[in-house]
């Protein structure tokens, strides 16, 4: 958790220290290609259709169960199915840049060459990104959770400071915008070699490719895949909702709230992470006590400690928005204090989400989800009508949580308690 918050909490940090020097060094208009070709990239992080996710729970359970056999065929399969998105997406890149100058809808690209260099080399990097971050699910997986957010943390500082290193040189610009995406991926594939060099047993090989692996990994990859997608419309429907009941003059409060309150989904995210791997492990180890001890001490734990924080965030929100955006908004800590009772659900909740994904349980997931974003969507836009206040927003969200997704996560987990506990007492007295 501890090395989780500082790797990822300086990958959050990085591009506000490199984006002031990166505007003054390529200029309004690469700076701008930059930007939209990297919203482009965040847009298409389901790339990969939840496969990633997939291997993370069927890799975790063949390593509890030291089945090697198993975690080869798995991490060979997985490499294959990825490497061929990234493998797609490449060509595609090279067919468009051969065709025109302006393939991409960015009318700035016209006449530049540093431009267009600077979208495909962005475009390349994500894409390369897409096989080599296996390593970080086979690292979590066979619980070096640590060393992964480890690596995590080298790449952002790698990636900060050759970027520095190409403006002092006088770079072109689109080698500073290449080293900047290109230097995670040089950290990831030094990592990928280290952990195949010293776990030789499980280096991928064309003779533990499986299709059937494949598949497997496809079928509850493409599940958490729907979950993805449709946690993310639930949780980024807001600013449309108010923009078409408010007016876009609103959005922009609500949106600085928001963008300080989601350091809090950070620290959810980083948090719990790691028991997915870690109940995938104990559960097949039989070990369910421990699983549902766990996941009541860190539901416990995890709430307190957002709770806390989030109270924090309450407290001085108006001073940090200040001193960050140089103005004051009006309704800020009613918004922050209705933020923090929502994510503050959100880590109450979330052990007991990782137990259902370390055992591959995501429909019922998506089924509680999907109430929830018809629900609050609905909501929020009758409500807003009446009482346009910018709070009601994320209390609709915070009720929606509690009423669909809450529920639903104890429950499920409950259930998985109940009957793996109950079977194994069973085995028990047959064995007596």
């Amino acid at each position: 958790m501890l090395s989780g918050l500082l790797g990822r909490g300086v990958a959050l940090i990085a591009p506000f220290i490199v984006m002031p020097a990166m505007l003054r060094y390529l200029g309004d208009i690469e700076f701008g290609v930059w930007m939209t070709t990297v919203s482009i990239t965040s847009m298409a992080l389901f790339l990969d259709f939840g496969i990633g996710n997939g291997l993370l729970t069927h890799l975790s359970q063949a390593h509890a169960n030291g089945d090697i056999s198993r975690m080869r065929s798995y991490i060979t399969s997985a490499y294959a199915a990825l490497a061929t998105i990234a493998l797609f997406v490449v060509v595609i890149i090279l067919i468009g840049s051969l065709i025109t100058a302006t393939w991409i809808p960015l009318r700035a690209t016209q006449n530049n060459e540093n431009s267009r260099y600077i979208v495909i080399v962005t475009l390349m990097a994500f894409a390369g990104g897409v096989p080599l971050s296996i390593i970080q699910r086979v690292l979590y997986a066979c619980q070096k959770s640590a060393l992964g957010n480890m690596w995590q943390l080298l790449g952002s500082i790698a990636s900060v400071a050759f970027c520095f290193l190409a403006i002092h040189l006088r770079s072109p610009t689109w080698v500073a915008v290449s080293v900047y995406a290109g230097a995670p991926l040089a950290v990831l594939i030094v990592a990928t070699l280290l952990f195949f060099r010293t776990h030789p047993q499980l280096v991928p090989s064309v003779l533990f490719l499986s299709k059937a692996r494949v598949f497997e990994l496809m079928r509850l990859g493409s599940e958490f895949f729907v979950l993805s997608i449709i946690t993310s419309i639930a949780l980024n429907l807001d600013n449309l909702v108010i923009t078409s009941r408010l007016g876009a003059m609103a959005v922009a409060e609500y949106v600085v709230a928001a963008k300080l309150a989601s350091i809090l989904a950070l620290i959810v995210t980083t948090a719990f992470v790691p028991l997915w791997a870690a109940n995938a492990e104990a559960f097949a180890k039989k070990d369910f006590y421990w699983i549902k001890k766990t996941s009541l001490q860190m539901s416990l734990i995890g709430g307190g400690g957002v709770a806390l924080l989030g109270l924090l965030l309450v407290i001085s929100c108006d001073f940090i928005i200040f001193h960050w955006m140089g103005r004051r908004f009006e309704d800020l800590q009613k918004l922050m204090t209705v933020w923090a009772i929502f994510y503050t659900l959100l880590g109450v909740t979330s052990p007991f989400n990782m137990v259902l994904n370390s055992i591959g349980l995501v429909r019922v997931q998506i089924k509680a989800w999907i109430f929830f974003l018809v629900a609050t969507l609905i909501a929020k836009y009758l409500i807003l009508e009446s009482f346009p206040s910018l709070w009601i927003v994320p209390l609709v969200s915070a009720i929606g949580y509690l009423t669909f997704i809450a529920p639903m996560a104890i429950a499920a987990a409950s259930n998985v308690y109940s009957k793996k506990l109950a079977s194994e007492d069973f085995s028990n007295r047959l064995s007596d």
